[in-house]
């Protein structure tokens, strides 16, 4: 998506790791085996879905630019990812 023709400027991710790691667990583990769609500050999931496509076609739904999201994935507790 852009704005008047122009793209979207690159969300400000600074503070994206130190408040992904405060996120409640609790609250991740309800996405388990999801991938889903981090607000650019790490506060709050925006979006998820079985693929990236259905999350991307959720954020649009929203009205939120794909561009301007984190995407991930939250594996099993016991998964190991390499």
């Amino acid at each position: 998506m852009n704005v008047n023709g122009h793209p979207l400027p690159p969300p400000d991710l600074s503070h994206f790791n130190e408040n992904r790691n405060k996120f409640p667990a609790d609250e991740l583990r309800k996405y388990v085996g999801k991938h889903i769609a981090w607000s650019p500050d790490g506060t709050r999931i925006l979006a998820s879905g079985d693929s990236m496509d259905e999350v991307e076609e959720n954020l649009i739904a929203a009205g939120i630019a794909p561009s301007q999201v984190v995407g991930s994935y939250v594996p099993e507790a016991d998964a190991i990812m390499l």
